[in-house]
């Protein structure tokens, strides 16, 4: 059978869908055929919901796949029922439309009670989309595969759309096991448009070695999905194999594999939720990465509480790059209250100084705008990237996600925006919550101009000149009325190369807003990388002289 998986990615980072490129590998592997359309304006033209409703007609698939996340819902809702009405006014042949992703596994009651779905998957789906496709092509409608919700004899009503009160005729069935990783195929990397998204993410690539996350952290899904297939199945956690992991050696083969087929690759990103959470997994990637001689940089995922000095210490020898950390709030009372996430001060600032001390640069990922946060403890925010002088640190808004603990945090304390819900397709450009207005309009400030406001606090923890620097931009921020930050706030990049220019002439260390405009970089990282050298670690941090020298080769 022929599977048009559609993946709408619109208004927000491109980024690689590795469920799609799996379940992609599963179905080719047992003789089906596939094709992607893929929805991103950085990869022009985007198809109208016309050239998808001709797509259909000419390559005439057994089935239309969506995957979404929350954000992108909304436009694979549309684009269903688009095609149910091509059904009567074009007469339009349209296959089973089926969606999965996200936010379907979160809320899938609610997408089905939408009425454009013939199916609706939860959890992962390799096996239980291939025993669908393959019911399907022998001319079966079933309605009791794993991981589906579906109409009761898997036929739903061919005209108009369905009131949620039919969920009587839903048969909701349990999902199936976790997929093991040592037995799927390679991904299936074909299925997009590889060597041009590469080259629009300036080189990265993104891989993955591991599946699962054993925290509970509020605002994410991955305790959700354990929630939902604990129950399902009936079994504790420890025996759902929820944690999983790819071999070192089937790792290593597809890296090489990758290396063959697609040029212009010179960073691998390890998008595993937790790369060094399991010490034993990551110490044979590493010995792996190593021995292979690969001289491709790569980046990884860490906790904070979990990063083992051997591991440090082996990422570093095998060409760790960067090794990115979720910190998300300076308040302690926000993060183990609100986000759940149960580490202290300490436990950040050490694994920043330690990981430096082993030569990888740090990345702290943090959100603005968290449901019942005050102003002071946004500020703490502020405060633990001047103090830790994190290598870099990226800021989104924060997102209450449909179906999560902090949804209904968000919920109870008043603060979802609704209108603006239904229109964000991404959390790096606005916030989903509402704090009042004049709340708002600091939220919009700071999170846009994080990089500032932490130059201004540095001094306030060590020796830093750079804060004086900030300062009275900060403030004059600060003043602005939201009239006269509409105005100013399109300036803000060109005002912070300026700033930026004149620190790294006086030899300041700082942050500055680098390779995309929510990303805070270190100035150290980002001048021995416009050099090619390689940056000052913290055990082998510049002198004065050296910092001078080096500003004048990047200024000319």
């Amino acid at each position: 059978m022929r599977v048009l998986f559609v993946y709408p990615n619109l208004n927000t980072q491109m980024g690689f869908n590795h469920g799609l490129a799996s379940i992609s590998a599963v179905l080719k592997d047992a003789g089906h055929e596939t094709s992607l359309v893929n929805l991103n304006e950085k990869l022009p033209p985007v198809p109208s919901h016309q050239d998808l409703a001709e797509r259909i007609r000419e390559w005439q698939p057994g089935m239309v796949a969506f995957s979404c996340i929350t954000q992108q819902y909304p436009t694979a809702r549309e684009l269903a029922a688009f095609l149910r009405e091509c059904v009567e006014t074009q007469g339009l042949e349209l296959p089973p439309l089926v969606v999965g992703g996200i936010h379907p596994t979160l809320v899938p009651a609610e997408v089905m009670s939408d009425g454009v779905w013939d199916y609706v998957g939860m959890g992962e789906c390799e096996h239980a989309l291939l025993e669908l496709v393959e019911s399907l092509e022998q001319g079966e409608r079933r309605d009791d595969i794993k991981n589906f919700l579906c109409w009761e004899g898997a036929t739903r009503p061919r005209s108009g759309l369905v009131a949620p009160v039919d969920s009587r005729h839903w048969v909701h069935n349990p999902v199936g096991e976790f997929p093991e990783l040592t037995k799927l195929p390679e991904p299936d990397y074909e299925l997009f448009e590889t060597d041009r998204i590469t080259a629009s993410k300036g080189g990265w690539f993104s891989l993955m070695s591991s599946r699962g996350c054993p925290y509970r952290c509020s605002y994410c899904l991955n305790h959700k999905i354990i929630d939902l297939y604990r129950e399902d199945l009936g079994r504790g956690v420890g025996k759902l194999n929820a944690f999983r992991f790819r071999p070192a050696e089937l790792m290593m083969k597809e890296i090489h594999s990758v290396l063959e087929r697609y040029d212009g690759i010179d960073t691998f990103i390890f998008d595993d939720d937790l790369f060094t959470q399991n010490v034993e997994h990551a110490l044979e990637m590493c010995a792996a990465y190593e021995a292979s001689g690969l001289k491709v940089p790569f980046v990884v995922n860490a906790h904070v509480k979990r990063l083992d000095p051997r591991v440090a210490r082996a990422l570093a020898s095998a060409g760790a790059k960067i090794l990115k950390m979720g910190i998300e709030c300076g308040s302690q009372r926000v993060r183990s209250k609100v986000l759940k996430r149960h580490m202290t001060k300490s436990d950040i600032i050490e694994t920043v100084e330690s990981s430096e001390e082993h030569g990888l640069h740090t990345s702290a990922f943090v959100m603005i705008g968290l449901p019942t946060e005050t102003r002071d403890e946004r500020l703490e925010t502020v405060d633990i990237l001047a103090e830790s002088r994190v290598g870099r640190f990226r800021c989104s808004y924060f997102f209450p996600f449909p179906g999560t603990d902090s949804w209904q945090m968000s919920i109870d304390a008043g603060q979802v925006d609704v209108e603006q819900l239904a229109r964000q397709t991404t959390f790096t450009e606005e916030s989903a919550l509402d704090f009042g207005e004049e709340e708002n309009l600091f939220i919009a400030k700071l999170g846009r101009c994080l990089p500032w406001f932490v130059n201004a606090r540095m001094d306030d923890f060590a020796p830093a000149p750079v804060s004086a620097r900030y300062r009275p931009l900060v403030e004059r921020l600060l003043a602005m009325d939201a009239e006269q930050w509409r105005a100013f706030e399109p300036t803000v990049n060109a005002v912070d190369r300026e700033l930026s220019a004149e620190a790294i002439a006086a030899g300041e260390l700082h942050y500055a807003i680098r390779y995309n405009d929510f990303m805070g970089v270190r100035s150290d990282f980002f001048l021995a990388e416009e050099q090619g050298r390689e940056w000052f670690t913290a055990a082998a941090r510049p002198t004065e002289h050296e910092v001078e020298r080096a500003a004048e080769e990047v200024m000319g």
